[in-house]
C-alpha cells in the first residue's frame, strides 16, 4: 500500500465515533436535514459550519446519503467551484447534482475522501443552474449519525501550493515512557499535509529509545493548522524529559487535485527538540 493509502486509511480509522446511550433522546435532525431546506450558499467564497448530529438519511443514492444534508447553489455567473469539508469532524461524503423542470436528478460529481476523511470537489458552474450539495456519513452508519461539519465553497486559483512544517516541541510521561510531538503546518492554498519521523533520545549514557511514527493534517491558508502525535518507542525504553532528536523521512502535501509536492529534501533534516 502506498504511504499516501496508509494516510488515509490512518486518517478514517482514527475517527471516533461516539455511540448514543440508552434512554437518550435522539437529536432532532438539522434544518437542511431534506433538500427542500437546503441552506443557500451567497457569494464566494462562502463558509458554513453546523452539527449534522440527527440528520437521516435522504436525497438521491448516487452518492452516499447516510445522516445527509442539503446545500444549494446558483451562480449568478459561469465560474470553476471547489467545495471541500476540511475542517469536519466526521467521515464525509459530498455528492452534487441538479434537477430538470421534470424533477429528474443529474448527477454532477461526487467524492470521498479527497483530503482524507474530508470530501471534496471542484465542478465548472453554469450561469443561472441551481447545484445542490448533499453531504453525507460514510462509511458503515444507518439512520441519524452525522457530527460537526464545516463546507468552504471557493473559486477555483491556478495559485501553485506552498506549505510547511514546524515542530514546535514535545513532552515525556514518566509514567508510560510516551512522548508527545506537536507543531504546526503552514500552506497558501487549501491542503493536506502528510510526514514520517522518527524520534531518538540518549538515556543513561548507552541506551537509545527510539520510535518511527506518522501524521496527516488539513491545512487552511492563514491559518497555521496544529497537529500532535503520541509516539511510543520501538526499543522498550522509556523516553523521558531531556533532548532529543527528530528526523523527517518522508513528506508530502496535496491540494486535492493539482499539486502534490514531495519533498526529497526531507531525509537529510535533523533538529533537536526538547521533551518537557
Amino acid at each position: 500500500m502506498s504511504r499516501l493509502g496508509r494516510c488515509s486509511v490512518a486518517a478514517i480509522v482514527t475517527i471516533l465515533v461516539t455511540g448514543m446511550g440508552v434512554g437518550t433522546a435522539a437529536a432532532a435532525p438539522p434544518s437542511n436535514d431534506t433538500e427542500a431546506g437546503a441552506v443557500e450558499i451567497g457569494s464566494l467564497p462562502f463558509t458554513h459550519s453546523q452539527d449534522t448530529t440527527g440528520a437521516t438519511a435522504d436525497g438521491p443514492r448516487s452518492c452516499a446519503s447516510r445522516a445527509s444534508v442539503f446545500y444549494a447553489f446558483t451562480p449568478d455567473a459561469a465560474s470553476r467551484v471547489q467545495i471541500d469539508l476540511i475542517g469536519s469532524e466526521y467521515d464525509t461524503t459530498l455528492g452534487v447534482y441538479t434537477r430538470s423542470a421534470g424533477g429528474e436528478v443529474r448527477r454532477v460529481t461526487c467524492n470521498d475522501d479527497r483530503f482524507g476523511p474530508a470530501a471534496g470537489v471542484r465542478f465548472r458552474a453554469v450561469a443561472g443552474v441551481t447545484y445542490f450539495l448533499m453531504i453525507g456519513q460514510c462509511c458503515g452508519h444507518r439512520g441519524s449519525g452525522g457530527g460537526p461539519l464545516v463546507l468552504t465553497a471557493t473559486i477555483v486559483t491556478n495559485v501553485a501550493l506552498e506549505y510547511a512544517f514546524q515542530v514546535a516541541g514535545g513532552t515525556a510521561e514518566p509514567e508510560t515512557g510516551l512522548a508527545t510531538l506537536a507543531g504546526t503546518m503552514t500552506c497558501n492554498e487549501r491542503s493536506a499535509g502528510y510526514r514520517e519521523m522518527t524520534l531518538r533520545q540518549l538515556r543513561q549514557g548507552i541506551f537509545v529509545a527510539r520510535a518511527y511514527f506518522y501524521f496527516y493534517v488539513e491545512c487552511t491558508p492563514d491559518n497555521p493548522a496544529e497537529w500532535s502525535v503520541e509516539v511510543d518507542t520501538d526499543t522498550g525504553i522509556a523516553f523521558g524529559s531531556g533532548p532529543a532528536t527528530v528526523r523527517t523521512w518522508y513528506e508530502v502535501a496535496w491540494d486535492g487535485w493539482r499539486d502534490y509536492l514531495y519533498n526529497q529534501e526531507v531525509p537529510t533534516e535533523s533538529s533537536t527538540v526538547t521533551l518537557q
